[in-house]
């Protein structure tokens, strides 16, 4: 027993891709269930897996009783999976996002280690490792998770069929491809597929695309996905493939959609400051760009990478995570070209740790004034300190590289941002969202009574509530349930109150909706 234990403790000194595996375990995972449920996209998908795990149906999700079409099902799945675990909580909710996180991490690694380098794939890890948005996306209740995983796979396994022409590698690719369709539809399959044709064409492995496999590919894909789409459109009779398909797709590319529009060079930035800290030396790898052309595998990254922030850009509505399935690519590239320059490949100037340095000043300074801006956070402000770590981080990662080199000043740059994104994500980030308006009004709602809204609520109230929340469309609905029922309590918005001018009620709460101009408010009878 003392050998092996002796065996483990070697390993763990002299291996470092296992340490990087174990820190991904403890920042995806730590602390996942002590943010409460709050954001809209969240609380709306976690209580739809409920509901459907309620029903026992595994084909309509619904969320307040009726058709939710925003999504597919597979993160709905997943979820019930953990709540007959877990039982239904935040945590629940969040575990197999977390579980995905950390597979993309090590799918990335494995196929950059097997057909690039041992170094490139510890450093495409480590990016992903200190990006901050990255792992807050993979601690959330969103299918994002799921979809980058399988985008990640689909393409990853294609890229190792093209290599070794392995029929397990093509079947690994559609199934995985197919699964990121169920995870968020037909995105999933058209960006992937337009890289892949693109990467073929290019590599001139026109025997890929006129194969009698390719029919195959597409029949496991047509296997996996399409009959749950299939049986969804006739237990709904069409609305849910009218909605998915033209207002949550074809409208969502066509028009900004819930004021989530902007220019074009949107997207690239949101690139780029997800991917912060290590995004900073991308001014210095395309400048050197041109020589990723004679790996095809960073070549199959590179365009990735083009195709999904061309595709996103160009598209209506902009939103963070739209291009993050591209995240990992990215990272390929950036540990490619930092691999070369650590083993004297490439070179590399410091202007991007001195831009990092004014960049973490500058979030310093917007989480001190944020928080104090914000009315209920005020108290908390002293948690904009934590910003001090990336600054801290840095200037030291800059003295480091005049010092040492890249080498150390990744190294610290590793290390500063695994304690930032611990503290912030863990016990910062959920210490200032627990003052949110559904926590502090949750008291004040009878748990055995009917609850009422009035045109608009947060959906963590479901959540929290576990029962259907019963809309009222009109200030002549709301008149008539609190002449009935003068102790009902109703859910709104402050801007919806002067509706209700000539409605006798009272205010029995008001609080400020976090980082909104919004105020929720609870409303009952005289």
């Amino acid at each position: 027993m003392l050998q092996q234990w002796n065996n483990i403790l070697l390993h763990l000194r002299t291996n470092k891709i296992t340490w990087l595996f174990i820190i991904a375990a403890v920042l995806l995972f730590t602390g996942i269930g002590s943010t409460p449920m709050y954001i809209l996209d969240e609380a709306r998908n976690a209580q739809a897996a409920r509901e459907m795990m309620e029903r026992n149906d595994w084909i309509v999700p619904t969320f307040n009783g009726e058709l939710r079409a925003h999504k597919p099902p597979l993160h709905y799945y997943f979820m019930q999976l953990a709540y007959r675990t877990f039982g239904v909580n935040a945590f629940a909710a969040r575990f197999f996002s977390a579980v995905f996180g950390w597979l993309t991490l090590w799918i990335t690694w494995y196929f950059t280690r097997r057909f690039v380098s041992y170094g490139t794939a510890i450093w495409t890890v480590a990016v992903l490792l200190v990006s901050t948005h990255f792992l807050f996306e993979f601690r959330m209740s969103v299918p994002d998770p799921y979809l980058i995983f399988f985008i990640t796979a689909g393409i990853l396994c294609f890229y190792a069929y093209a290599q070794e022409r392995k029929l397990k590698w093509l079947i690994c690719s559609a199934v995985a491809a197919a699964l990121a369709t169920l995870a968020k539809g037909p995105v999933a399959l058209a960006l992937p597929g337009a890289v892949l044709v693109w990467w073929a064409l290019s590599q001139k492995k026109y025997d890929l695309l006129f194969s009698w496999k390719m029919g195959l590919y597409v029949a496991v894909i047509a296997m996996v996905a399409l009959p749950w789409y299939v049986i969804v459109h006739q237990a709904t009779k069409g609305e849910f493939t009218r909605i998915f398909f033209f207002e949550h797709n074809f409208n969502r590319f066509g028009e900004p959609m819930e004021g989530h529009g902007g220019l074009f060079i949107m997207v690239p930035l949101f690139v780029l400051l997800g991917l912060l800290p290590v995004s900073v030396f991308t001014g210095e790898l395309v400048k050197k760009v041109r020589s990723f052309h004679t790996n095809a595998f960073v070549r199959l990254s590179m365009y990735v990478t083009i195709v999904f922030i061309v595709f996103f850009s160009v598209s209506g509505t902009k939103l963070p995570n739209y291009p993050m399935p591209c995240y990992p690519f990215v990272a390929i590239l950036l540990g490619y070209f930092i691999n070369k320059v650590i083993t004297g490949q490439n070179q590399v100037k410091q202007y991007p740790l001195w831009l990092l340095l004014a960049l973490n000043v500058l979030l310093l300074a917007a989480g001190f004034v944020g928080l104090g801006l914000e009315t209920a956070t005020q108290p908390f402000r002293g948690w904009a300190l934590l910003f001090i770590i990336p600054v801290i981080t840095a200037a030291a990662s800059w003295w480091y590289f005049k010092k040492e080199g890249l080498k150390k000043a990744m190294h610290v740059i590793i290390g500063g941002y695994s304690v930032f994104n611990l503290l912030f994500l863990a016990i910062g980030y959920p210490a200032v969202y627990k003052h949110n308006p559904v926590t502090k009004t949750l008291p004040l709602i009878p748990a055995n009574e009917q609850v009422y809204s009035y045109k608009i609520y947060n959906a963590a109230y479901n959540f929290y509530l576990d029962k259907p929340i019963q809309m009222l469309d009109d200030a002549a609905a709301v008149n008539r349930l609190l002449t009935a029922n003068p102790h009902a309590i109703i859910i709104s918005r402050e801007s919806h109150l002067p509706d209700l001018e000539s409605v006798p009620y009272k205010l029995v709460a008001k609080e400020r909706d976090l980082f909104e101009t919004a105020s929720t408010v609870l409303i009952s009878g005289k």
